[in-house]
């Protein structure tokens, strides 16, 4: 999309911006308003009211002056159809923009679903560079200075039945789809600086704009073809009526009746041609359509409804609608009541449908009553479509968003949620329940020695134990890397503590064996009384930490039950372990810099990565991994004085060894909190380093997780622009984990993509995961990013992502961690 940046101002333009609504404004209505334009579908199938009530929503939610939606005709004028201004604002309703005499050079951006974001339309061509003279007019006539505007697209069949651009005036072009017209919000007495999250609404609108007028054809071509053929059959009646009436009393009229008799069968001809014409059409569409009658018994079936129900249209016809039609709820499997049975609904359902070969499809499902233009009642129409596979997709995202991959228990966030529900039901009915924190003694051990596919074998094997040992009313989570929640329900304190301990014994009793290796396994266990004293989940989930600690400290393998009157004790300990260990390795020269080789699986990428990673050494030479201290150091705001550290000790390292092998070349990535990312100072400082170290910016990559760029879009995309100007690269890490990395993929400028390795390690086993990890792929490559697999740990991972054509590879199966020597080729 293109944005004209028109937010300076210029001498002639005193007129100040039209204040922007907040972000976090437009973040809290967007939801709003989009459910209530999908309800406004699913409740009626006339697009004009949809369209009406739409640009009236939008006014609102935009607080513009006023919004308005032009439609194309095949004349190549655009007419304003519908709008809401606001007072004082002149109308634009009904009136023609003719842009006949216009270049449809302009219009190659509408078609590719680009929308336009002009804050002023006043100021010179030089300044809005990217709008053509013939463009400028058309957006003139439209008589607003600031414009925020989006295609309404319909694909090539939909659009010539609506009346869309002929198709002359596109010869020799292949579009995919075709311009039914533009929806604009404007602002006339000022400027405007539209922001990105506005954009994304509206083109979100468009989207389901789109579908509406779809819909309303739909309906508009079956109501026809039913309106067509019962007029057929009148007419034939009462013709035929005519002719024995005539027949009887005058039998010596044999010419006249004649005559009717061959207006008559041109009559019939004439009709019959109209429904032939209104039967291609509905055999056309996609969606499976079945026609009734008022008996309730079919008339038709299109294709798609033939495939979908297993019966053909001669079979099924004079058959009962629930005979052909057998849908059953999708739990329950009970019938579903017939459609027919609600007449005035209009509203979507969903249901199972049974296929006359044995095969099953869930399918959504729209009734719609057919009148004559006097009101009467001639049929009903039964639409449906398949949606097996984008419901199943729905489920699965669903599913990953809220568990645990590895072990399939509930992850950190929804475990949150069903803390914040159980201290609510403890506050209203005063039932006891006990928060449990099981971390792991001897994970990290077994995670270094025997790699990571022991680790994860440890952790089912633990995630099978404590599920054998709970309650089936009781929820259990993984809340990060060898920790476990347990939320005992209605279960006293006492109780708790005895389970708990139950709990602690079996892990003790039960051995983990590698490889013919065997390791004790045991976990430190904190307990906590969710009751009146517990105000929040944060509360809850930092007296349990804090009860596990304890317990680790007492010497591991142990329970310790929290207590309000240690509370403050036991938080000011934990917070002076992390601060003063972290202070004491950056006094200390503890940390280390590692690095891990990436290697290219594609000829073409013949340069040589390795990623740049952070160790802390303790005083008796235990190596800590940043997951056991990157999270206090967050917590307590270390960050930025972690990742100066680490940008600095790299540069100095680095420049001694380009002054001895000054022929390596290597691309390094470097890890960067959101903290530092947010800091304008420390942009500052990453370029006064390069520059003091005479660093190649060249060799350089920066990585930030996903999560550290979407808590400041803007802020990120600023800081990348700044640093890839000096010829720096960057990746964005940790990719796919949450719902939204497609958006953000689109807006930040990265040249890597790093796949969350989530998504990596269950890759061959998981169909699923493999058509993630596919899709990112095949989007980072349109968008001209190379991808990183993140996680390898064998061969057969490796072959499959080679041939899914990822550009790098990172993980124990391809090299291990090493002290940094600034050598990626070995």
């Amino acid at each position: 999309m293109s944005s004209n940046d028109s937010s300076s101002q210029a001498a002639d333009h005193p007129k100040p911006l039209a204040s922007d609504p907040p972000l976090t404004e437009i973040s809290a209505n967007r939801d709003a308003l989009l459910a209530a334009l999908t309800l406004r579908m699913r409740r009626s199938l006339s697009s004009s009211e949809i369209l009406q009530a739409t640009v009236t929503d939008l006014q609102h939610f935009f607080a513009a002056e006023r919004v308005i939606l032009c439609r194309f005709g095949a004349d190549w004028r655009g007419m304003v159809v519908m709008e809401s201004a606001g007072a004082g604002v002149p109308s634009l309703l009904g009136t023609e923009i003719d842009a006949r005499s216009s270049s449809s050079d302009w219009i190659e951006s509408y078609l590719k679903g680009a929308g336009q974001a002009i804050a002023d339309l006043t100021v010179t061509s030089a300044e809005n560079g990217d709008l053509s003279e013939d463009h400028r007019n058309f957006l003139t006539a439209l008589q607003a200075r600031s414009h925020l505007i989006m295609p309404v697209l319909q694909d090539h069949q939909q659009a010539s039945t609506l009346g869309g651009w002929a198709a002359s005036a596109l010869q020799g072009r292949s579009q995919q789809a075709q311009l039914w017209g533009l929806l604009v919000v404007q602002h006339c007495s000022a400027p405007r600086q539209w922001q990105a999250a506005e954009m994304e609404t509206l083109e979100q609108l468009s989207t389901l704009v789109a579908i509406a007028i779809r819909q309303g054809d739909l309906y508009s071509v079956a109501q026809a073809e039913l309106i067509k053929r019962q007029r057929a059959d009148a007419e034939k009646r009462r013709l035929k009526q005519v002719l024995q009436q005539r027949q009887q009393s005058q039998p010596a009229l044999h010419d006249t009746l004649q005559q009717e008799i061959a207006q008559r069968h041109h009559l019939e001809a004439v009709l019959a041609h109209e429904q032939s014409l209104a039967q291609v059409t509905l055999q056309a569409v996609r969606d499976a359509v079945i026609t009734v009658d008022l008996e309730g018994e079919i008339q038709t079936l299109n294709p798609a409804a033939e495939r979908l129900t297993g019966w053909s249209t001669v079979e099924a016809q004079s058959h009962p609608l629930m005979t052909v039609f057998r849908v059953v709820d999708e739990v329950s499997r009970q019938p579903l009541i017939s459609p027919l049975e609600r007449p005035d609904a209009r509203e979507y359902q969903l249901g199972l449908l049974l296929n006359q070969g044995g095969s099953e499809h869930l399918v959504d499902i729209v009734v719609m009553p057919i009148h004559n233009q006097d009101g009467q009642p001639l049929g009903t129409v039964v639409v449906f479509n398949d949606v097996t596979q984008s419901h199943q997709l729905e489920q699965d995202l669903s599913w990953h968003a809220t568990h645990d991959s590895l072990t399939q228990l509930m992850n950190r966030r929804t475990f949150e949620q069903k803390l914040i529900e159980t201290i609510t039901r403890v506050k209203d009915t005063d039932q006891q329940s006990v928060l449990c924190c099981i971390d792991l003694d001897q994970f990290k051990v077994i995670n270094d020695t025997c790699g990571h596919v022991a680790g994860d074998q440890l952790l089912k094997q633990v995630t099978n134990l404590l599920k054998q040992w709970t309650r089936s009313t009781d929820t259990l989570a993984r809340l990060s890397g060898d920790e476990f929640g347990l939320l005992l329900h209605q279960c006293s304190l006492e109780q708790a503590s005895q389970t708990a301990d139950d709990l602690r014994e079996r892990l003790q009793e039960t051995p983990f064996k590698w490889q013919g290796q065997r390791f004790n396994v045991s976990a430190s266990i904190g307990l906590v009384c969710i009751d009146a004293d517990i105000h929040d989940a944060p509360m809850a989930l930092s007296a349990a930490d804090a009860a596990c600690f304890a317990a680790k400290q007492k010497g591991r393998n142990n329970l310790h039950i929290y207590r309000s009157t240690d509370q403050e004790l036991a938080q000011q300990r934990n917070e002076r372990q992390w601060v003063a260990r972290i202070h004491e390795a950056l006094e200390k020269g503890r940390f280390r810099l590692y690095s891990q080789p990436i290697r290219p699986l594609i000829a073409a990428h013949p340069d040589i990565h390795c990623e740049v990673l952070l160790r802390l050494v303790e005083s008796d030479g235990t190596l800590v991994l940043p997951m056991d201290f990157i999270p206090a150091a967050e917590r307590y705001d270390l960050m930025p004085m972690i990742d100066r550290w680490v940008v600095e000790t790299f540069c100095r390292h680095y420049q001694t060894r380009q002054s001895r092998a000054k022929n390596l070349r290597c691309l390094y990535n470097i890890n960067l909190s959101g903290t530092s990312i947010n800091s304008p100072q420390f942009l500052t400082f990453l370029q006064d380093q390069l520059a003091r170290y005479q660093i190649l910016p060249e060799t350089i990559c920066f990585e930030i997780t996903e999560t550290a760029a979407i808590s400041d879009l803007d802020q990120a995309a600023q800081f990348i622009q700044s640093l890839r100007q000096l010829g720096c690269s960057f990746a964005l890490d940790d990719f796919g984990r949450g719902m939204s990395s497609l958006a953000y993929l689109k807006n930040l400028p990265v040249d890597y993509l790093k796949i969350d390795g989530g998504f990596i390690k269950q890759l061959v086993s998981s169909h699923t995961d493999a058509a993630i990890v596919d899709c990112f792929n095949h989007l980072s490559h349109e968008l001209g990013i190379s991808t990183i697999a993140e996680c390898v740990e064998n061969d057969i991972t490796l072959k499959r992502l080679k041939s899914m054509g990822v550009d790098y590879v990172q993980g124990f199966g391809i090299a291990k961690p090493l002290p940094l020597k600034f050598s990626c080729a070995a």
